[in-house]
């Protein structure tokens, strides 16, 4: 019977040890700082980071500094104009996770499935706010006019376009979200998350180096 409970071990162990070293790597790589010298500058444009546990999102202005993202994210792909904000939410994610796990409630196995291995169709979630403070525990980051001009290119860019040359949209869960279809592939090496962190970065913030949980985001603000 010990060779049994030592062979069950051994099982165990060499089944937990991916998750152990996954774990193990994202916490690493949350500790570890790109763009190091960054700080927030005294003036600027000050944008926000939001975290509901679990997922991370970039809360933007609709109008600042010239740029206006109401020409790319149109107030006439929601259910109605006037649910438009005055500030979006960005998010991205898994196409079928976002569209059948609405909240919580809705997590499964097979939901978890599809996070884990991910697929090449990819969404942005835009929620419109009147204020930032509608949002999960919004954090503030200042930035340059330089880097909030990057870094709304690059949250521009991440959507995938039509023929018409605007976003294409799909109807979000309720009055003032919507779906976009989006450039990138999902998995567990580049989730939400990773997703929040790459914009940040490429605009020149300081944060981790990998960090597909929301606590490797979040530690840096």
């Amino acid at each position: 019977m010990r060779w049994l409970r030592l062979k069950r071990l051994r099982w165990t162990v060499a089944a937990l040890s991916p998750v152990l070293i996954y774990l193990l790597a994202a916490g690493i790589g949350s500790l570890i700082p790109v763009n190091s010298d960054w700080r927030p500058p005294p003036e600027g444009v000050t944008i926000y980071i939001t975290d509901n546990g679990y997922h991370t999102g970039l809360i933007l202005p609709v109008s600042e500094g010239g740029l206006d993202l109401s020409l790319v994210f149109r107030p006439s792909d929601l259910p109605a104009i006037d649910n438009a904000g005055t500030w979006l939410i960005f998010g991205w994610g898994d196409r079928e996770f976002y569209l059948n796990t609405p909240t919580w409630a809705e997590f499964s196995p097979r939901a978890a499935l599809i996070a884990f291995v991910g697929s090449e169709q990819a969404l942005l979630h835009v929620d419109h706010l009147g204020h930032p403070d509608e949002a999960y525990a919004p954090r503030p980051i200042r930035l340059t006019p330089e880097q909030y001009r990057k870094l709304v290119w690059l949250i521009t860019q991440a959507a995938l376009r039509g023929n018409d040359g605007n976003p294409k949209s799909i109807p979000g869960y309720g009055d003032r979200d919507v779906f976009y279809l989006a450039h990138g592939r999902y998995s567990m090496l580049r989730t939400c998350n990773n997703w929040t962190r790459d914009m940040l970065a490429e605009a020149g913030i300081r944060v981790g180096l990998w960090t597909p949980f929301s606590g490797g985001v979040m530690r840096w603000f």
